[in-house]
């Protein structure tokens, strides 16, 4: 399935425009509680994030913590879709973007997903590939099933076109979406070693037009933002 309209709700919860002094700081507490545990995350991945660093990090106690989420699986799963809801809107908008074809709006998907993978670092790492709670796992399938939706009907459309040779649009997506994500894996793991990121996002845009035989883009289509 594709992401669910309650997911990306859940990242932007809605607020009333004027709040009492008591609500407002249940809110900012809530907020620092989320930050610190983004924060922690970012360090040393979900494994790093316990409880305790986190309400020591965010200057509340474990019990505070408990007020605002019932469990560490629903604060980490709370980041996780309002992170990844984030991401995949960008994925998004630079598709729709872009009307130069197929082949170029695959790019631009590719290539800002990578990007923003990249500058993300650690953060990225855990969130693409890291074990954590089965509510993140959950939100995790649900989030790639989104990504390979989008990549089909890219394809579906392009074929459509005559962009691209007929094919098994559903394998072809599962296809993209596991370059896109697996390649990264090691750079992401091993932030200690150089990357020159361009030059890696280019090749993984190269690989994922090559496995579609994409035709018809330029060096501006491929070096993607």
């Amino acid at each position: 399935m594709q992401p669910q309209q309650s997911d990306v709700a859940a990242a932007q919860p809605a607020l009333p425009e004027k709040l009492t002094a008591a609500q407002a700081r249940r809110v900012a507490t809530r907020d620092s509680i989320l930050a610190a545990a983004r924060e922690l995350i970012a360090e040393d991945g979900f494994a790093g994030a316990q409880v305790s660093l986190i309400a020591v990090r965010a200057g509340v106690g474990v019990g505070s913590i408990y007020k605002h989420f019932s469990s560490r699986a629903e604060l980490f799963a709370e980041i996780y879709r309002d992170v990844a809801a984030r991401e995949f809107a960008h994925v998004q908008a630079a598709v729709a973007q872009t009307d130069d074809g197929a082949g170029a709006r695959i790019a631009a998907a590719v290539a800002t997903f990578c990007a923003r993978a990249l500058r993300g670092g650690r953060f990225a790492y855990a969130l693409l590939v890291e074990h954590s709670e089965p509510d993140v796992d959950e939100h995790r399938l649900a989030f790639r099933e989104g990504y390979r939706t989008l990549f089909r009907e890219v394809l579906d459309q392009g074929i459509d076109d005559g962009e691209i040779p007929d094919q098994d649009t559903d394998t072809a997506a599962a296809a993209l979406l596991g370059i896109m994500t697996e390649t990264l894996v090691r750079p992401l793991a091993d932030l200690d070693e150089k990357t020159n990121s361009q030059a890696l996002i280019r090749q993984v845009v190269n690989l994922c037009l090559a496995t579609v035989q994409a035709r018809g883009l330029n060096q501006t289509d491929v070096d993607g933002p």
